[in-house]
């Protein structure tokens, strides 16, 4: 093999080995949550960037050894153009996570064969192009137009969109997506001292949210400290399962360690919340399959551990279990 074989071989592995090993798993894990903010987004560039400088590499080392010639372009052209549309797909492949991991009520069926596609479409024209010797006689016209033709038109989209968005934004817009990345979020340490902050009655559900099970385990511990400290606790909780909003509290019954005062308490407000929650489950005709599987799976998370513990109460959750198991049989 050639240097730019080798190179563009090892380049083409690498992105695949990245791919499938840090952001599959980082879509299995945001398929089973609501993603409510941009926390995904660092840790998606932190893995789409290596995987398309990579494929950059692979496809500057195609485009060296004649891989592209056929466009009749001049090699330094063909070296702008190369380095461009890794740029477009790289940005399309971004939209492409964020609709996968925040989809609203379309399926999230629609995007991820597109990133699929975008990337090994792009793996297998590398691959038979510098190692054509070791496949002889496969065409590559099936693969060559349809990657050229969505290449080009993502180059295009990329360019006519992110020129309008700076004639709207002007440099003020560059500046904030560079320093987002930089700074993509608050430390442990500041989101500790601005949980001491939140006063535990007036800031009860922020205090909830903050508690729940997508923070981290320390951050939970500090906001349910921060929430018990308010001698109205129990009543507002209770209040807040019985008529406010649904999955907070109840997301915080499922992560908090809870107290016999507190278990006594609260079994008969997470019932009322756990039926509350299953009367606005949609019907069918009012929603998408995606949305039912997503409630499907946040009932399944929530309810057999709540059930468990508040099972000692006296309190019969099997109603409320058997109505929601009943609403998603026929759907």
């Amino acid at each position: 093999m050639s240097p730019l074989q080798i190179i563009g071989n090892i380049c083409v592995a690498l992105a695949t080995l990245i791919f499938l090993l840090r952001l599959q798993p980082l879509l299995t894990d945001y398929a089973s949550k609501e993603a409510s903010n941009d926390q995904w987004v660092t840790p998606a560039l932190f893995v789409l960037i290596p995987v398309w400088l990579l494929l950059m590499v692979a496809l500057l080392c195609m485009t060296a050894s004649g891989g592209f010639d056929w466009l009749r372009l001049g090699r330094p052209a063909l070296y702008a153009l190369t380095a461009a549309a890794s740029l477009a797909l790289a940005v399309v492949s971004f939209v492409f996570v964020a609709l996968y991991i925040r989809p609203g009520f379309t399926p999230r069926g629609l995007y991820s064969p597109v990133l699929y596609l975008v990337h090994f479409g792009t793996v297998v024209l590398v691959l038979l192009s510098l190692n054509q010797k070791l496949a002889p006689g496969i065409p590559m016209h099936w693969l060559r137009w349809p990657w050229t033709i969505f290449t080009a038109l993502s180059l295009v989209a990329c360019v006519v969109l992110f020129g309008y968005w700076i004639a709207r934004t002007g440099a003020g817009g560059v500046m904030g997506i560079a320093q987002r990345i930089r700074h993509p979020g608050p430390s442990t340490g500041e989101i500790f001292s601005h949980i001491s902050t939140l006063d535990p009655e007036k800031n009860f559900e922020e205090l909830l949210r903050g508690a729940n099970r997508l923070q981290s385990r320390e951050v939970r511990e500090a906001a349910t400290a921060r929430l018990r400290s308010n001698p109205k606790y129990l009543e507002m909780l209770a209040a807040e399962l019985e008529t406010g909003h649904v999955e907070p509290a109840v997301e915080f019954l499922h992560g908090a360690t809870l107290t016999p005062t507190e278990q006594t308490r609260l079994a008969r407000p997470a019932g009322k919340a756990m039926q509350r929650w299953v009367d606005r489950i949609p019907a069918p005709n009012y929603t998408t399959k995606e949305n039912l599987r997503r409630l499907r799976r946040w009932g399944d998370t929530m309810f057999p551990v709540l059930v468990q513990k508040f099972s000692g109460t006296g309190v019969d959750f099997a109603e409320i279990v058997a109505d929601f198991e009943w609403r998603f049989s026929s759907k």
